[in-house]
C-alpha cells in the first residue's frame, strides 16, 4: 500500500506540487519492489509512449523467450515447450530482477540474457557510484536472513529470504502486467491497435480495466479496489492521462468512458481482478503455444 500511493503517483510527478516530494518519495520502491533509476526510463520513456510495441516497449522483453507482444518473433528454437511456463517461473521474481539484476547489469556493464545489450540502462547522468548505493538496501534485505537466521534456523531463513520477493513479485506482476498482457491489447487487435491514427485512442487500446465500468466506478467496491491498486484498476485512464492522481479516478471514470464512448473508442474491461488475471494467463499460452514467426536472431 506504501508503495502504491507513493512510487507510482512520484514517478509520474502526481504526489506533490513540490518536485523535490516527488522525487524523494519514488525510493519508498527500495528495497524490494524495484530500482528508480532502472524504471524511469523503462516505465515512462518506453512503456508509456510505445505500450507494447515489442520494438520499443521493454516490458515486451522482461519475460523473455516468452512472448508478451502478439507481434512479436520467437526467440527459442523449441516447438514443443510452451514459453508461458517462463512467464509464469519469473513472475514468481520480478521484482529481484527489477531492484537488483536489472541496476547491476548498468553497473557490471552486462548485456541482459536473451540479447546482445542492456535491454534496460539507467540514465547516464545516474553514476555507479549513485546506482551502487541505490542497490545496496536491496542486498541488505536479500543477505540479511542468511546471515541471521540460517545458522540456528534454516527454514525460517529460507522463508524470510525467499518469500518477501516472491511476495512482492507476485503482487507486482499481477498488478502490472495484467493491464497490458492480453489478447484485446495487443497492436494487431481488431478494431484499434496499431491501426489508431490518434497516439490516445492507442494507449487506450492497449490497457484493460478490471472492476469498473459504466456506472460502477463510484461503487464502494469500485472505490476499494481503486484505492488497493492505486488507480491501476483504470489502466486505460490512466495511459490515456498519466498526469492525473489515482484519487480521482472513480469520480471521473464515468465521463471519460462517456469520452471515449462518443468517439468511437472501445475500452477494453474485464469484470475483476481474478478474471483479468485468468485471461492474462490463457493469452499468455496461446500466444507462446505455437510459431508465430520466424527465429530472432541473439
Amino acid at each position: 500500500m506504501l508503495i502504491a500511493h507513493t512510487v507510482h503517483e512520484a514517478t509520474h510527478g502526481n504526489l506533490s506540487t513540490k518536485p523535490w516530494v516527488n522525487f524523494w518519495l519514488q525510493f519508498s520502491a527500495h528495497p524490494i519492489c524495484f530500482n528508480v533509476f532502472v524504471w524511469i526510463p523503462q516505465h515512462l520513456l518506453s512503456h508509456h509512449q510505445y505500450t507494447n510495441d515489442y520494438e520499443h516497449d521493454v516490458d515486451c522483453h522482461h519475460f523473455a523467450p516468452a512472448l508478451i507482444s502478439s507481434e512479436q518473433p520467437r526467440m527459442s528454437a523449441s516447438s514443443t515447450f510452451n514459453e508461458g511456463w517462463t512467464f509464469v517461473w519469473k513472475a514468481f521474481l520480478t521484482t529481484l530482477g527489477t531492484s537488483l539484476l536489472q541496476p547491476l547489469r548498468t553497473l557490471l556493464e552486462r548485456p541482459t540474457p536473451n540479447y546482445d545489450v542492456n535491454v534496460t540502462p539507467v540514465p547516464a547522468a545516474v553514476s555507479k557510484r549513485t546506482l551502487l548505493l541505490s542497490i545496496v538496501p536491496s542486498i541488505f534485505v536479500l543477505l540479511y536472513p542468511l546471515v541471521a537466521f540460517v545458522p540456528h534456523a534454516p527454514l525460517l531463513g529460507f522463508f524470510l529470504t525467499v518469500w518477501p520477493w516472491v511476495g512482492m513479485s507476485l503482487i507486482f506482476t499481477c498488478m502490472t502486467q495484467v493491464s497490458h498482457v492480453q489478447a484485446e491489447t495487443q497492436p494487431d487487435a481488431p478494431d484499434g491497435g496499431k491501426s489508431a491514427s490518434c497516439w490516445t485512442t492507442r494507449q487506450i487500446h492497449a490497457s484493460l480495466d478490471y472492476s469498473i465500468g459504466a456506472g460502477r466506478s463510484t461503487s464502494l467496491a469500485s472505490r476499494v479496489v481503486t484505492a488497493l491498486t492505486a488507480g491501476l484498476n483504470a489502466q486505460s485512464l490512466h495511459h490515456a492521462m498519466p498526469s492525473i492522481g489515482c484519487a480521482h479516478f472513480p469520480r471521473i471514470y464515468d465521463e471519460y468512458a462517456a469520452i471515449c464512448n462518443r468517439h468511437g473508442v472501445q475500452l477494453r474491461q474485464s469484470e475483476n481482478a481474478a478474471t483479468a488475471v485468468r485471461e492474462m494467463l490463457a493469452y499468455v499460452f496461446a500466444n507462446n503455444a505455437a510459431p508465430v514467426g520466424p527465429l530472432k536472431g541473439r
